[in-house]
């Protein structure tokens, strides 16, 4: 790891898909500005990745953690150019657009259309029309933060936020509608409400300017709608994991796996890493591990800021895979899975239809792979339940809510005791705060800062790479 004296040290912190896209980005704006630096990346771990990996098991294919991103925005997959893998993508089947919520004991289809949303669904006939009112709702006050709970109850109504809030973020975030910050979980949602006073107005003049662009013969984008977040999931042949392999191979000798780093600190204009294999000096650090490593690592250079990270809370999560013979099977699930309400009380927060989503690349032929998910912010001990027992529970509930009885030839259970990172209310202004209180030269990257999804992870590591990048100039 020796440099010559010009040479910029660069150190990245933690080997998830954010650590490796900074170490990545880092790299291209260097080249790109004809500067010299040398990036080291170290990884507490003994393989790099992070959430990115799978159980792999008699031709099963089981995502410990993400299973893909979205195609509608454009970083992950400008990433997967750079890195030449365009030919590794995998879309999700057109199926995998059906989507559903568990309530009042059935499955509900979330159909994409406004006005086939409006004519049935998960919400009674009161509930749709109290969301119609969405309109006279009072406007959250401007710069206020507020719980997603209480601006959904504000504008569209008790039973739209138990019904179907509550579960899309659990599916998102396991998380508890309460707790959570609108600014900073739903930045778009918080942004429409401010710029157009109401989301039935946003979504009317978004309508209109899209149909005035194609007019034009100019692409309209592709936005969300009741059914979901618009884009296609997309995913690689062999699981996510195939990116960041990729991104490590291309680290080389400048990854270290298996070396945790016990503090960062300031001497002599630079930084130094404190790590059980020795010292080393960095004149920039990128720190992308979970919020509470990196609170633990910047103890002693910044502990204002150690102190709001530790406080970011997670949820805990169990992935259950579960893999049935297509023959036991009366009627094989078609679409991308359900989502379940707290309200209904059930041990699970859904499950995904791995098989209907990516056909043919997740589960051996003739066979058929559900993953659930168990656990979240409000459930904290059905992840942890023994293996035997948490199976049972699984199976009752695949048969309590889409009538699976059968009895599953394959399953695996794979446990998070920090899952997702929850931003709670006032997050982002507690985390202006962290960074304001930050040594020059270090930045933060990860999923408990900006969002929680791939794209998120890949954007804000680009931002953190170019904001070391400028403390060069």
């Amino acid at each position: 790891m020796s440099t010559s004296s010009d040479t910029r040290k660069i150190v990245v912190i933690g080997g998830g898909i954010s650590g490796l896209a900074a170490a990545h980005f880092v790299k291209k704006i260097a080249g790109n500005q004809g500067r010299s630096v040398q990036v080291d990346l170290f990884e507490g771990e003994s393989r790099p990745g992070g959430k990115f990996d799978a159980r792999l098991d008699g031709g099963y294919t089981v995502e410990a953690g993400p299973n893909g991103f979205l195609d509608s925005k454009p970083w992950t997959l400008d990433l997967v150019k750079d890195l030449g893998m365009e030919k590794e993508l995998l879309p999700s089947d057109q199926s995998s657009a059906r989507r559903f919520i568990y309530s009042r004991g059935r499955l509900h289809e979330l159909k994409a259309s406004p006005l086939s949303f409006f004519l049935g669904g998960p919400l009674s006939i009161t509930g749709r029309l109290r969301i119609m009112a969405e309109p006279l709702a009072s406007t959250t006050p401007r710069g206020k933060d507020t719980s997603l709970a209480e601006f959904a109850q504000r504008r569209l109504g008790k039973e739209a936020l138990e019904r179907l809030l509550d579960p899309m973020v659990s599916g998102i975030f396991a998380g508890d509608p309460s707790r959570m910050s609108l600014r900073a979980a739903f930045p778009r949602i918080a942004q429409l409400e401010e710029e157009y006073g109401g989301l039935t107005r946003a979504m009317l003049s978004l309508a209109a300017q899209r149909k005035k662009a194609k007019k034009r013969g100019e692409e309209a984008g592709i936005s969300s709608g009741p059914s979901g977040p618009g884009g296609v999931l997309t995913s690689f042949k062999e699981g996510v994991s195939q990116l960041t392999d990729r991104l490590a191979s291309d680290m080389g000798e400048h990854i270290r796996t298996g070396v945790k780093i016990n503090r960062l600190g300031v001497a002599n204009g630079g930084l130094y890493l404190r790590t059980e294999a020795g010292e080393f000096n960095a004149n920039s650090v990128i720190v992308a591990t979970p919020a509470d490593s990196a609170a633990g690592i910047l103890r002693d250079a910044a502990p204002q800021s150690s102190t709001i990270l530790s406080q970011i809370p997670y949820s805990p999560m169990a992935i259950v895979g579960v893999g049935y013979k297509l023959s036991d099977l009366r009627n094989p699930p078609v679409g991308f899975g359900y989502l379940i309400p707290k309200v209904e009380n059930r041990k699970i927060l859904g499950a995904l239809w791995t098989s209907s989503i990516f056909p043919g690349h997740r589960s051996p032929e003739g066979s058929f792979l559900i993953r659930v998910m168990v656990g979240g912010a409000r459930d904290h001990e059905t992840p942890f339940l023994p293996d035997e027992e948490l199976l049972t529970t699984v199976k009752a509930e695949l048969a309590a809510t889409m009538g699976l009885t059968a009895e599953p030839s394959f399953s695996t259970i794979i446990r998070w005791k920090k899952a997702i990172p929850l931003y709670t209310v006032g997050h982002l202004d507690r985390l202006a705060e962290a960074e304001a209180n930050l040594p020059p030269g270090v930045v933060l990257a990860g999923n408990a800062y900006r969002g929680v999804g791939i794209n998120d992870c890949v954007r804000e590591a680009e931002v953190a790479a170019i904001k070391v990048m400028e403390t060069f100039i």
